[in-house]
This record gives structure tokens, sequence and C-alpha cells, in this order.
């Protein structure tokens, strides 16, 4: 049984302060439980706070990068589905985000309601 939108927890990980504020804000019109981190450790300590059912994660982030952050949350969560957000997609940086189990990649800059159908279709399955 699919959850109800409200129940989803949503953990948005990414260093743009003004892309988190309007990722945030267009997901809880959808009725998802929002939570933002504006960089890897942050995300992290969030992700073990809050359990999320759902990461949106930027690649490129200054310091701990996104495949670097995934690792560390792959660590305790296995189960955790993950977007990868990202404007760089090298082959190299998409084999690495698929050996830790990323449910789909979305490429900057996206349209809202192609985020809006790639994070239902994740949730589906």
């Amino acid at each position: 049984m699919k959850k109800k939108p409200e129940t989803v927890k949503v953990l948005l990980i990414d260093d743009e302060p003004e892309l988190l504020e309007v990722m945030k804000d267009l997901l809880e019109e959808q009725k998802f439980q929002m939570f933002c981190a504006s960089g890897g450790l942050n995300g992290i300590q969030l992700n073990e706070q809050q359990d999320p059912d759902l990461i949106l994660l930027d690649l490129r982030m200054p310091g701990m990068d996104g495949i670097e952050t995934l690792r560390s949350i792959r660590e305790q969560d296995e189960k955790v589905r993950v977007i990868i957000l990202t404007g760089y997609g090298c082959p190299d940086t998409i084999r690495d985000a698929a050996d830790l189990d990323v449910s789909e990649y979305l490429s900057k800059p996206f349209e809202n309601e192609d985020l809006i159908n790639v994070i239902e279709r994740t949730l589906e399955t």
C-alpha cells in the first residue's frame, strides 16, 4: 500500500540556499514532510534523526560531496530511497552513485513537474 504524501518524509541535501527554499516550498505544497540540509554532514545527521523515506541529494557540494555523503548514509541506512540531483553527470560519478543503490537521477535545471513525477515514481517502487 502506497503511503499518503503527508506521511512521506523527504530529506533534501543541497548547498544552494535558494534551491533548498524553492524545493521545500514546492514539496510542502504537495504535502510531503520536508527536512533540509545545507551540506553533507548536516544531511547525515538529519538522516539519523528524522529517518526519511526519500533523500534528494545534490552531487556537487563543497567539503563533503554527494557521493561521500551517500556512502556515509548507506553505512547506517541501506533502505532509504535516493534521488540524485546534478548538473554534472560524468560517467564515473554516475557509476559510483549506482554502486550505492540510487533510485533515480534528475539533471539540473529541471521543471517542478519533473521533480514531482520522479519522486512519485520512486516512491511507488
